[in-house]
C-alpha cells in the first residue's frame, strides 16, 4: 500500500475508516501512516540502528 503518492495513500486510508470516525482518529491514523512511511524510507536508506546493537542495549537494562 505504501506508494510515492502521499495524497492518494491518505485518501485510501481515510476511505477504509468507518463513516462515524471522528476527526482526531483520522488525524492520528494519518500521523501513524506517515511515521511508517518515514521508517521504511530510513531502512531503505540504511539509516537505522542494527538489531545487534539494539539487543546489546536491551541486555544492559
Amino acid at each position: 500500500m505504501l506508494t510515492d503518492n502521499a495524497k492518494q495513500e491518505a485518501m485510501e486510508a481515510i476511505q477504509r475508516l468507518p463513516d462515524n470516525v471522528d476527526f482526531d482518529e483520522i488525524v492520528y491514523r494519518l500521523y501513524v501512516l506517515n511515521k511508517i512511511r518515514q521508517g521504511l524510507k530510513d531502512v531503505e536508506e540504511s539509516r537505522g540502528i542494527p538489531s545487534e546493537e539494539i539487543r546489546r542495549e536491551i541486555e544492559q537494562w
